[in-house]
């Protein structure tokens, strides 16, 4: 059925659905204008957000949602981030830094202008990371005082005041307790934060009874992670990886970061000792968040910037031998090994030696549609 555009009709050949290809890593910016934007299930829909100076995806491309989007030409994107690096978790995050935030143009590798530098991965583009040092908020709650408000049926919307560009903002929800905001939590401690954020309670709009609660910063309260580095995230991700990439640090310190990675399964790799197999059965493989203890508190730019997707194949009667994929899934680890779902019996079963298998990036393809 044709879709009618306002003031031109019924939709004709003269308005064709733009097929845009990407390759692992690639980016595409939707011009300026309307379109019915359609990912291909490996390439995300992506938003600008100029605070942190990173592309944030709408949601993880599970299904191929469709979108309906007004561009100005720089907000929006479509980026295939399959075989590249999304992010990192901070492990150890050194000493001896100074505060700020830097970009890859202003790295020089030094105490006052540190540099993180990841290494191929197998890939052939290297990945690029924006380093943040200090300017997190602190978790305890004893830095923030609720005063005021009264009969809340819905916890309040937590506001806290941005960083300077290229910082990490920080996050926080409110705890209700007969009525009345007893707490907030952080969820994200953010990152290039130069003073102290102002927090702002804002009533949730289903509350029509609740009012006057407001949030005090304690008089002692001090930005954690000073001279270490509370962030890193990625203005160039990268392309082709099949590996996880070390990560670099000058000076050193004692600093380490896992990256985070997006990756794909692109061939399925052979197991042995497959039990309880029949005919049509499937097989499923996950690789789970990204592991490691984080200093701080981010998922907004660490494990959180996607969920993972679980790939999906099938066999005849036998794990071993080739193995086709019916979807990759999307994985911030690699998969190491599967699980056999055997229709005939209904039994899950993994095999008795679990095999890391293949990842990278693929090609995808995504259809952009004038409006």
């Amino acid at each position: 059925m044709p879709i009618n555009q306002m003031g031109f009709g019924p939709r004709t050949t003269a308005f064709p659905p733009i097929p845009v290809t990407l390759q692992t890593g690639g980016v595409y910016t939707i011009p300026s204008g309307q379109y019915q934007i359609t990912p291909g299930a490996y390439t995300f829909f992506q938003m600008f957000d100029p605070v942190s100076q990173i592309w944030r995806p709408y949601q993880t491309p599970t299904q191929s949602d469709s979108y309906t989007i007004s561009s100005d030409g720089s907000n929006y994107r479509l980026a295939n981030l399959t075989g590249t690096v999304v992010g990192a978790v901070i492990t150890n995050a050194g000493t001896g830094y100074t505060n700020g935030i830097y970009p890859p143009a202003a790295q020089l590798g030094t105490a006052a202008a540190p540099s993180v530098t990841f290494a191929a991965g197998g890939g052939s583009v290297l990945a690029r990371g924006t380093l943040v040092v200090g300017g997190a908020i602190p978790t305890a709650a004893g830095n923030y005082t609720i005063t005021g408000g009264s009969n809340y049926t819905f916890p309040p919307i937590v506001q806290i005041s941005p960083p300077p560009a290229g910082g990490v903002p920080a996050t926080a929800t409110a705890t209700l307790t007969s009525g009345a905001v007893s707490s907030i939590t952080i969820t994200n401690q953010g990152a290039g934060y130069t003073a102290a954020p102002t927090i702002t309670l804002v009533t949730n709009p289903l509350d029509t009874t609740g009012i006057g609660a407001a949030v005090v910063t304690s008089t002692t309260f001090a930005l954690a992670g000073s001279g270490t580095v509370t962030a890193i995230t990625i203005p160039n991700n990268g392309a082709g990886m099949t590996s996880v990439p070390a990560i670099s640090f000058a000076p050193a310190s004692s600093t380490a970061a896992t990256a985070i990675m997006c990756f794909t399964i692109t061939t399925g790799v052979a197991q042995t000792s497959a039990s309880n197999l029949g005919t049509g059965n499937v097989g499923f493989a996950l690789g789970g968040l990204t592991a490691g203890t984080a200093t701080l508190t981010n998922p907004a730019i660490s494990t959180g910037l996607f969920v993972p997707r679980m790939a999906m194949t099938a066999f005849n009667t036998t794990a071993s031998g080739g193995i086709t994929f019916l979807d990759g899934g999307l994985h911030q680890t690699i998969p190491a090994g599967i699980a056999y779902a055997s229709l005939s019996n209904g039994t899950i079963s993994a095999a008795a030696t679990a095999v890391v298998q293949t990842v990278g990036g693929v090609t995808d393809v995504s259809y952009l549609l004038p409006m």
